[in-house]
């Protein structure tokens, strides 16, 4: 009945309709009732009854109208609110897509924004929930300094976040991109560890890195980027990875999965909750992991700087060596360390000059030599850059064995190589039971190795400024001994052998000598040679053979070996020569004899031996020229005593001298050609002079007028050559001739003639008179040499010149204290000359009146 009732009078769905049919049935059927009961019962004639039935209908229809229009406004605020609802997107149907009047819909409307709401508020109550947990974050990260809590809690909340129960943070490991470092992880037990490393190339999480963006996958197994299985340390097939970025840089990744394969795959919605988590957390992570970067900064400033002071203090030897490893042990809690150097004379085999920490049972100890050839030891010095060993089971080498091979299972071990002498060395090992020991502090362990590598040069240097203030000592006294004993060259020799056996720490040696084109022992000690006659080795045969043709230090460690080593000497002797050291004796840039040492007691020879022994040599050499050059000076100055006895009475000084330096070189003075520039000086009216002041007098002044005038030609290099009563004749440019030879003349006259004056002022006071006198000049090709007979003999020039000269004196007379020259000195002269020439002439020779030098 409800149903037929429905159909007939609610086929449709509109609010009017239902509003006419509730009219109709509420107004129609009463009135209708009405009239009819008024006709039957006549009711209708009463007059009171057509005004009640009047008013009945207009008040209805008001009713009507009032009702009809707020259906409208019903109908009106339903269509707006299914409107408005969906443009939201939102539906107002019934689930069974039946139409419905305005007020089911007004009332699916509201369930509608009912609904939304309630979504709404779970939405807002989420974010809340997230928003809190962000705020404990961030409440966090200002109360705590642990950058590894600050990952541990990050997770947490990301857990929480995204309603999971597994999840870890992979962190870069600094320095290498090839490495995850497990941080922190929840929900994977003993599959992950924390410390845990995860090769870079193996990883999913690598994706995240390299793309820079989060990584959602909803079934591993059926992702095709990957085309890999799940595996245990993932959780389940659907995981997020999501990159931790700072300011700068990516430093890890955050992984997050549910336990459950049936539960709900990640959305983007799961990603965007976590970056600001991420966000904030990685902002936190690296401003700790800063503050801590710079206390440890500090820390390591203050460590180099303390190993300076360490390198500078007064420390020495192993005293040195001990302070800087425990300061770098105060940095880096190693198990160990041991300071291995190369040897100098043996460049494969490295000496252990410094263990610090519990020693290995190897025997490793301070002193031992090792074999570096194929060793870690070996590339880190030849790559010149440290490497740290993770796996010491994996060692092949004897030496990484004796350093490394105690270690536990996950022990590390940190090789840098050190710088000695300008080049990689030696190499300090460190060795820690666990690799976590030298991350972050392989950069300043290489700092603070330089420290030791600093100390290792200075213990070595101050063992050399020691070792060699002994040895120079020792050359002092062999010098100051040799400089004071007597030049008998035996004896110079069995001094030296002696000396040299008190300061080689050899078995024996031998001195030999250069005689000819051969070597000739010349002293021994702890060599006994049979023979009477002593030994003899051609220059280039055996090692002191090969040193005296080559000028050069030979040291032979393996005498069997060597390609020099003569072995007659020790059948003859009886002598086993194991090893030598063999340095030349040069004298004068020629070898004179050669010093052998033999069997170095302690060890092999070296660079500081050979330089110890040639020391001791260039004193010897020196010693022996020293022999030679007293017993040639005694010979050499008894021939110049003789020659100057015989004619220093008939030469002036300049050509005795010539003749003893010409005998010395084994040259000869000798008559010769030569081009010299003359100088003639002449008194005026002489004899009315002597008439004047008297013969005595006249010696007097001409013997102070020589002087003066001599000296002046001495002092400009040249030679009185001799007196010609009142003059003389001087020459320039033997025995020793110059390009400047006529400048020098010229000098001397102009000199002459300025000392006039002073000269004339002198003879005026003691003689009464005053004197004028002549110079004459000239350059020409005369003899010179010693001229004369064997009783009688001059060394002076002759020769058309030599007239000349004296020839243009005479027409000096026209010119008191003139100076006339000829054209030869002019061409001759350096400077240029102010001259004037004269009407006069010598055949083709013009002649010139020298007045002195000209001006600019």
């Amino acid at each position: 009945m409800k149903k037929r009732l429905q159909k007939l009078f609610f086929r449709r769905t509109s609010l009017h309709y239902k509003l006419n049919i509730i009219i109709a049935l509420f107004f129609l059927f009463p009135v209708i009732g009405f009239i009819y009961f008024g006709f039957k019962h006549n009711i209708l004639q009463d007059e009171d009854v057509p005004l009640f039935f009047l008013g009945l209908l207009v008040f209805s229809l008001l009713g009507i109208l009032m009702l009809r229009k707020l259906f409208d406004e019903i109908s009106r605020i339903s269509s707006q609110m299914t409107r408005e609802i969906r443009s939201f997107g939102w539906n107002v149907q019934k689930a069974d897509g039946t139409e419905t009047d305005e007020i089911q819909r007004l009332i699916q409307s509201f369930q509608t924004v009912e609904d939304q709401f309630k979504a709404t508020f779970r939405q807002l109550e989420k974010k809340t929930d997230d928003i809190s947990i962000l705020k404990e974050l961030s409440d966090l990260c200002y109360v705590t300094f642990d950058p590894e809590e600050i990952l541990y809690v990050m997770l947490e909340r990301a857990l929480t976040l995204t309603r999971s129960e597994i999840g870890s943070i992979l962190m870069l490991e600094r320095g290498e991109t090839n490495r995850f470092v497990v941080r922190a992880c929840i929900g994977l037990g003993d599959r992950v560890q924390i410390g845990d490393r995860i090769e870079f190339d193996k990883s999913i999480a690598k994706y995240a890195v390299i793309n820079k963006s989060p990584l959602v996958v909803a079934d591993i197994e059926k992702d095709s980027r990957f085309g890999r299985s799940s595996r245990a340390h993932y959780g389940t097939k659907s995981f997020v990875c999501l990159p931790i970025k700072t300011s700068k840089d990516i430093i890890g990744v955050l992984t997050v999965s549910r336990k459950s394969d049936s539960s709900e795959p990640y959305r983007n919605e799961d990603v965007e909750v976590l970056i600001p988590l991420l966000s904030n957390a990685a902002f936190t992570y690296e401003n700790l992991r800063l503050i801590r970067e710079n206390e440890r900064t500090s820390l390591h400033l203050k460590s180099i700087a303390e190993v300076l002071k360490i390198v500078s203090s007064s420390f020495r030897g192993t005293e040195l060596l001990q302070a800087l490893l425990n300061e770098i042990q105060a940095v880096v809690p190693f198990h160990f360390a041991v300071v291995l150097v190369k040897e100098e004379h043996l460049a494969d085999l490295l000496t252990v000059v410094e263990v610090l920490g519990m020693q290995p049972e190897t025997g490793l100890g301070r002193g031992g030599a090792y074999a570096c050839t194929g060793s870690l030891v070996d590339r880190v010095m030849k790559q010149k850059t440290a490497i740290l060993v993770h796996r010491p089971e994996n060692l092949t080498s004897d030496l990484d064995r004796a350093v490394l091979g105690e270690l536990e299972e996950d022990g590390a071990g940190l090789i840098l190589p050190l710088y000695i002498d300008g080049d990689v060395n030696g190499a300090l090992v460190l060795a820690a039971e666990r690799p976590e020991v030298f991350q972050d502090v392989r950069h300043l362990v290489q700092w603070m190795s330089v420290g030791l590598s600093l100390a290792i040069e200075r213990n070595r240097l101050s063992s050399a400024v020691i070792q060699r203030g002994q040895e120079l000592d020792s050359i002092k006294q062999i010098g100051r001994a040799l400089a004071s004993s007597t030049f008998d060259t035996g004896k110079v020799l069995d001094y030296t052998l002696e000396m040299i056996q008190m300061l080689m720490n050899a078995e024996a040696g031998t001195l030999f000598l250069v005689e000819e084109d051969h070597l000739k022992s010349a002293a021994f000690f702890n060599i006994r040679i049979p023979l009477t006659e002593p030994i003899r080795l051609q220059i280039g045969q055996g090692v002191a053979g090969y040193v005296a043709s080559r000028g050069e230090a030979a040291i032979v460690n393996d005498a069997a070996r060597s390609p020099h080593f003569y072995s007659e000497i020790d059948r003859i002797s009886g002598f086993e020569t194991r090893s030598l050291l063999c340095v030349p004796m040069i004298s004068q840039g020629r070898v004179i004899g050669v010093l052998e040492v033999l069997n170095k007691i302690n060890g092999p020879f070296d660079a500081n031996d050979a330089d110890l022994l040639q020391s001791v040599a260039s004193s010897v050499s020196i010693a022996i020229e020293n022999a030679r050059l007293y017993r040639e000076t005694v010979s050499m100055a008894e021939h110049e005593r003789g020659i100057r006895r015989i004619f220093q009475k008939f030469v002036p000084k300049e050509i005795l001298d010539q003749i003893i330096h010409g005998s010395e070189s084994g040259e000869t003075l000798i008559d010769e050609l030569r081009t010299l520039t003359l100088l003639n000086i002449d008194i005026r009216k002489s004899s009315e002079f002597v008439r004047t002041v008297g013969p005595q007098k006249t010696v007097a002044l001409l013997n102070y007028f020589f002087s003066v005038m001599g000296e002046i030609v001495f002092r400009h290099h040249g030679i009185v050559d001799k007196y010609l009563g009142d003059g003389f004749l001087a020459f320039f440019g033997a025995p020793v001739s110059s390009t400047r030879d006529a400048e020098n003349a010229v000098s001397a006259a102009l000199e002459m003639r300025d000392a006039v004056d002073d000269l004339n002022r002198h003879c005026r006071q003691r003689f009464g008179e005053t004197i004028t006198m002549g110079i004459s000049i000239h350059t020409g090709e005369v003899v010179v040499g010693n001229i004369g007979f064997e009783k009688k003999m001059d060394y002076t020039v002759i020769g058309d010149a030599v007239n000349t000269v004296f020839r243009l004196q005479e027409l000096t007379k026209p010119f008191p204290d003139g100076i006339l020259i000829s054209e030869n000195v002019c061409r001759a002269a350096l400077s240029r000359l102010n001259i004037h020439r004269i009407d006069q002439s010598l055949g083709n020779l013009n002649i010139f009146e020298l007045v002195g030098r000209a001006t600019e």
